[in-house]
């Protein structure tokens, strides 16, 4: 297993880091991003997503969903395939309430090439999901609703979304946790996880069908790695 992290111009080579599952095994930071001043905000570039604005408030990045967008995508500068990656998101206000009700806040992992593994946390729904995109379309590994710690729509919520893959007999699969706070509220086992060979982290926000005018912040971005001890 071999995980890269690229920030800049600096490229960094971590091998042979596997743990047993995605909803537990020790992780160690590899990239911080608090996204408080402009530059820290540079390092976060647009992945996807066909009418995207991002702009920057005093600590946080700012995105928002322009016209015949689902979602929109912002990478960090992390790649690599077993990793975890959190975030503290929220829906900001000016956001039409009726996309309110319909909108997600979301991280990826192994985006890229048609492809991606995203958890998704609906607020105003009070809903989690764990979709795997391919090129086929989306599938959805796990749902899981009534998630009580989302009590208002608007609030901030603390997002980590993990994927570790199988070894030996389990080649080709892998564990995924969606954690809120801290808290493993959704998980999945992917038996055809090779289907999806991004190496992409980022960030996400949209609405099912059509997103516009969803306006999202993100602060304090975390990827950690994998290790054994």
């Amino acid at each position: 297993m071999k995980t890269k992290l690229a920030i800049a111009t600096v490229s960094l080579l971590v091998v042979g880091l596997v743990v047993a599952g995605a909803a537990s095994g020790a992780f160690v930071a590899i990239y911080r991003n608090a996204l408080e001043t402009t530059a820290q905000r540079t390092e976060i570039i647009k992945v996807a997503g066909k009418e995207c604005t991002r702009g920057g408030a005093q600590t946080s990045l700012k995105i928002t969903v322009g016209k015949l967008t689902e979602e929109c995508a912002y990478r960090t500068p992390v790649v690599g395939s077993d990793l975890e990656i959190a975030a503290t998101g929220r829906i900001l206000e000016g956001t039409p309430a009726a996309v309110v009700k319909k909108s997600f806040l979301g991280l990826q992992l192994r985006a890229g090439g048609g492809g991606k593994l995203e958890l998704r946390v609906f607020p105003a729904q009070k809903k989690v999901q764990i979709a795997k995109a391919t090129e086929a379309g989306i599938k959805y590994l796990a749902i899981k609703k009534n998630v009580v710690s989302l009590k208002e729509a608007m609030k901030p919520v603390v997002l980590r979304l993990r994927v570790v893959s199988g070894a030996g007999e389990s080649a080709g699969t892998c564990k995924i946790g969606g954690y809120l706070a801290g808290e493993l509220v959704a998980e999945a086992e992917d038996p055809a996880c090779s289907e999806v060979s991004g190496e992409m982290t980022a960030l996400s926000a949209g609405a099912p069908n059509n997103g516009v005018g969803l306006i999202a912040g993100f602060e304090a971005i975390v990827v950690r790695t994998p290790v054994r001890f």
